[in-house]
């Protein structure tokens, strides 16, 4: 899970980064799904991906990665993301 914290300008640039991000895992093996979310009180943007293993995320994320690679995140947020990697306990 990621929590962005775009600046309004750019908030439909970010928020297609982010389904570009996913879309780039559909096919992938271990991949489960993903979405993007907005959230009412702060405007934040959460990204979510879920997957079978932490070991098919280590072994594919880098597809996602590739597809937002020159997209102007310095740009287009207030600061860095919060990154979270979650388990279902």
């Amino acid at each position: 899970m990621s929590i962005h914290s775009p600046r309004d300008a750019f908030r439909d640039h970010l928020r297609d980064s982010m389904h570009r991000f996913g879309g780039a895992l559909e096919n992938v093996d271990g991949f489960i799904d993903g979405g993007v979310f907005e959230d009412e009180k702060t405007g934040q943007l959460i990204g979510m991906c879920r997957w079978r293993s932490r070991e098919d995320m280590d072994a594919n994320i880098h597809l996602a990665a590739a597809a937002v690679q020159h997209d102007d995140f310095d740009r287009w947020e207030h600061h860095p993301p919060t990154s979270l990697l979650l388990e279902e306990k």
